[in-house]
């Protein structure tokens, strides 16, 4: 099988020559800070290029360029960033998603404390909402075609993910956590009006982007959950979610041939899942352990989901007993059941020694399939 074949088959649940091998959505910066002390070599400081590289990962392009990212809903042109004040502690600044923003010197990959958004009012808005028109020429005129070289460099020996902010991520970036929530019971027609957009906007950026180059698979960032539940409700998601994820799906599939649309999110999400299922997500990641997401109780309950993740990250702190005890219990049962892509429950944190991930990829990837 090739790349392209491999993950097809992974989202089909059929068999495999191999999984995939992804095994982790990326890296802290401070963690490549230790391995570099480790011995792994200086070059390989990314997520997206020179770890997966060096550490053997599937080639997989992320296509971020004309379909926005997780730091802002796909604004063009971005804000102009300014600074607010500066010490040797904090930078407090508006970014180029229109937040005003603390972000705290130490644990530079710590999430910076949301102070302001942009969005209060119905006319807030209509105010920055030429900067989400997905037919604006300067949005595509460089960036389609970095994108679509990057794209189809690979050939069949990759496969690509167009990177999205969902709808959850937009509203959050335009309102802020606490204003969203105030919002949906004084003004409503607010965020109707977002998703509106939201759904105009990517329908007509994807289905440019895929006339251009092969899209596998959509990824949705989302981080819409907490440790404890979800940070939305049931009953407001129905209302302010599931008709625009439903349409744009429902869209993308009558126009395209995207079959596999993904949710990135953190937390416990139990309570949406059956809801992202019925509008037509099939994938997702990466299921936190300490969140108590048992990805064997996902495959009880979702036999048809795309499962990847959900193995503990804080098991690789220790020794190898307890990296092989985890991988050992959950991954060749997932396998088994196939549309399962091995991998942590997020990002490799610093507490992971460099000795100690590579002795998980070593179990993960010897394990008969």
């Amino acid at each position: 099988m090739n790349t392209r074949e491999r993950f097809h088959a992974t989202c089909n649940f059929e068999k495999l020559d191999r999984p995939i091998r992804w095994e982790t959505i990326g890296y802290w910066t401070e963690t490549f800070a230790r391995w570099h002390k480790e011995g792994l070599p200086e070059t390989v400081l990314d997520n997206a290029f020179t770890g997966p590289d060096h550490f053997g990962f599937d080639k997989m392009n992320w296509l971020t360029i004309a379909v926005g990212a997780d730091s802002e809903p796909s604004f063009s042109p971005l804000f102009d960033i300014e600074i607010i004040e500066e010490t040797d502690k904090y930078i407090l600044k508006k970014d180029h998603a229109g937040k005003t923003i603390k972000t705290h010197i130490e644990g530079q990959s710590g999430l910076p404390q949301d102070l302001d958004n942009p969005v209060k009012t119905m006319a807030d808005f209509e105010a920055l909402k030429w900067r989400l028109d997905p037919e604006t020429p300067e949005r595509f005129s460089a960036n389609l075609d970095i994108m679509t070289n990057l794209a189809n460099a690979g050939g069949d020996d990759c496969y690509n993910s167009a990177v999205c902010c969902g709808l959850f991520g937009t509203y959050r970036h335009l309102m802020g956590l606490v204003g969203m929530s105030v919002l949906m019971k004084r003004e409503p027609k607010l965020l109707h009006a977002i998703a509106e957009n939201w759904v105009y906007m990517h329908e007509t950026l994807l289905k440019k982007v895929r006339e251009k180059s092969i899209i596998d698979y959509i990824y949705f960032w989302e981080d819409m959950s907490y440790k404890n539940g979800p940070m939305i409700s049931p009953k407001a998601f129905r209302e302010f979610m599931s008709p625009y994820y439903k349409r744009l799906i429902d869209s993308l599939k009558a126009d395209t041939d995207i079959r596999v649309f993904s949710v990135d999110s953190d937390g416990d999400l139990w309570a949406l899942l059956e809801l992202f299922s019925e509008v037509g997500i099939n994938m997702f990641l990466p299921f936190e352990v300490q969140a108590g997401m048992d990805i064997r109780e996902v495959r009880e309950k979702f036999p048809k989901m795309v499962i990847w993740g959900g193995i503990d990250k804080m098991a690789l702190f220790d020794n190898n007993e307890f990296i092989e005890k985890e991988v050992m219990e959950k991954v060749p049962p997932l396998l088994k059941s196939d549309g399962f892509i091995p991998a942590i429950d997020h990002v490799v944190p610093p507490e992971v020694s460099l000795k100690n991930y590579e002795k998980f990829l070593e179990i993960v990837r010897g394990i008969k399939y």
